[in-house]
């Protein structure tokens, strides 16, 4: 009798197999070459937590998705035939941006044509979650870095002078007494705002409350990672006048570096809680 019950089972999973197997098929190139940028750049390192962090979101609500009712909603064809034209327009223009959003909004698209809303609700998060693994295009990475750049060296300057040091900001290059430092494309927070936002969605997603106040919450990410980055471009400046060039390189850098956002991240939590209890 088990045996007949598995395999009545098997039959019914089949053609999700088969959709599964179709779809690994098409998006492997695609998730190969993410995967390689998630190597070569530690902008987007945290790229292999995502993931992990979207299927235990889905995993924590398997029950829920068993009960659910399975009803299948013909708009998600749609959203297939649209990912396949985003996919084909990435692939001949060559934008590896278009091709990882194409499989995203298939993988939500298929979970509506073949299970229907109400899974959508629960898988939908965890899906969107994973924008936050794609890398940016080029054109908003350098435009994003450049204005960061500038305003880090800015504020952290103005500290300096608080302090009584001789500093001078020029472009992106911080010239003090004894040496200049260079605020450079890693310094620019742009790795740091990308982890925090997904680190403030995951938050935002997990506190009760009204729809705007968690976007309000989500959105606190953007000025404290900005925040935290000028501390620690102002951090490094204070190291290298005071102890030397060999402070803004190194371990004594990173190790600044993480410890800054570790607190960015503690006083995160700290609005969330406060956020929390007002409403």
């Amino acid at each position: 009798m088990t045996s007949v019950l598995a395999a009545g089972r098997l039959r019914g999973a089949a053609p999700h197999i088969a959709v599964l197997v179709v779809f690994l098929i098409v998006y492997i190139p695609v998730i190969v070459e993410l995967v390689r940028d998630w190597i070569r750049d530690p902008n987007y390192s945290h790229g292999f937590l995502i993931p992990l962090v979207s299927g235990f979101i889905i995993w924590s609500r398997r029950e829920k998705l068993r009960q659910l009712a399975t009803s299948p909603a013909n708009l998600g064809l749609l959203g297939i035939l649209a990912a396949g034209a985003l996919l084909i327009l990435g692939t001949a223009g060559a934008e590896v941006f278009t091709q990882r959003v194409s499989m995203l909004l298939a993988l939500a698209s298929l979970t509506l044509f073949l299970f229907g809303w109400g899974h959508l609700r629960l898988a939908g998060f965890p899906i969107a979650l994973m924008l936050f693994a794609i890398p940016l295009p080029y054109v908003i990475y350098y435009g994003l870095t450049g204005p960061l750049q500038l305003l880090a060296a800015k504020c952290a300057v103005a500290a300096l002078r608080f302090m009584g040091v001789h500093a001078l900001a020029q472009g992106n290059m911080i010239h003090l007494p004894n040496t200049s430092l260079e605020v450079a494309d890693a310094c620019s927070g742009i790795r740091s705002l990308y982890a925090f936002l997904s680190v403030g969605a995951l938050m935002a997603y997990a506190t009760s409350g009204p729809f705007m106040g968690r976007l309000l919450l989500f959105l606190a990410t953007i000025p404290l990672s900005v925040a935290g980055n000028a501390l620690r471009v102002w951090g490094t400046g204070l190291g290298a006048y005071f102890v030397g060039p060999e402070a803004a390189h190194g371990t004594i850098h990173e190790v600044f570096g993480l410890t800054v956002f570790a607190v960015s991240l503690g006083i995160f939590l700290l609005v969330k809680e406060v956020a929390r209890k007002l409403w």
